[in-house]
């Protein structure tokens, strides 16, 4: 009982220490992202920072459209059932798109 006392007792200490610091941590933060930011934008050999040049494939490649909202993408980028031969651009655009059959199948019945 007497170690969970002392326990409680540190905890709270802690936790007040830690409440009259925040500010001045939050401050310590703000201060080390902008030096962060700052080197990572000053830093000539840093790859994210350009952009990938485009290749010649890149270039040339066949378009599709998408079936559910008709969005031209390229092949590589669109979605492909090995069921049917429809294509799609995103995963939101298949749900729409199976939700659609599924009343169309509903209203039939």
């Amino acid at each position: 009982m007497k170690y969970l006392i002392i326990a409680a007792l540190l905890a709270s200490v802690g936790l007040l220490i830690y409440w009259r610091l925040r500010p001045y941590l939050n401050v310590a933060r703000r201060v080390f992202n902008l030096f962060r930011e700052a080197r990572r934008l000053t830093r000539p050999d840093d790859t994210a920072a350009t952009p990938a040049p485009r290749s010649a494939t890149h270039a040339n490649e066949r378009l599709t459209r998408c079936a559910s909202c008709g969005t031209w993408l390229p092949a590589s980028r669109a979605l492909v059932l090995r069921s049917s031969p429809a294509t799609y651009c995103s995963h939101a655009c298949l749900e729409r798109s199976a939700g659609n059959e599924r009343k169309t199948r509903v209203g039939r019945q």
